[in-house]
């Protein structure tokens, strides 16, 4: 009985130590279909939600320029970058099983509308 607890735990131990070291080699380059998802779902997101370019560049151009800046220049920004990510969305839907740019970097940064919180 004892014995057995034992080889459970020094199997539970091995199928850790195992399972960390394949998360570890995991992160070095990940594999094609994880990008090819990522892209695909960076893409999705893209398309739903290019419209937030017009708020986020109108309070960023409004926080650093003033008002009538956020009016005029963040306005024609915001409209500028919501058709741009629109665009990329689009791309990286449509060309998610391709992977270019190599590795599946982002097309256009940053990587989702409020990625960095701004």
């Amino acid at each position: 009985m004892r014995r057995s607890k034992s080889g459970i735990g020094y199997l539970c131990a091995a199928a850790l130590v195992v399972g960390i070291a394949g998360a570890v080699s995991a992160e070095e380059r990940p594999p094609y279909t994880i990008g090819a998802l990522r892209k695909l779902g960076r893409g999705v997101a893209n398309l739903a939600t290019c419209p937030l370019e017009l708020v986020r560049m109108t309070t960023l151009v409004g926080r650093r320029d003033g008002n009538l800046a956020a009016l005029s220049v963040g306005l024609i920004q915001g409209t500028w970058r919501a058709a741009l990510r629109g665009l990329a969305g689009a791309y990286e839907v449509t060309t998610f099983v391709i992977p270019l740019p190599r590795g599946f970097p982002p097309v256009m940064p940053p990587e989702f509308v409020y990625a960095h919180g701004d």
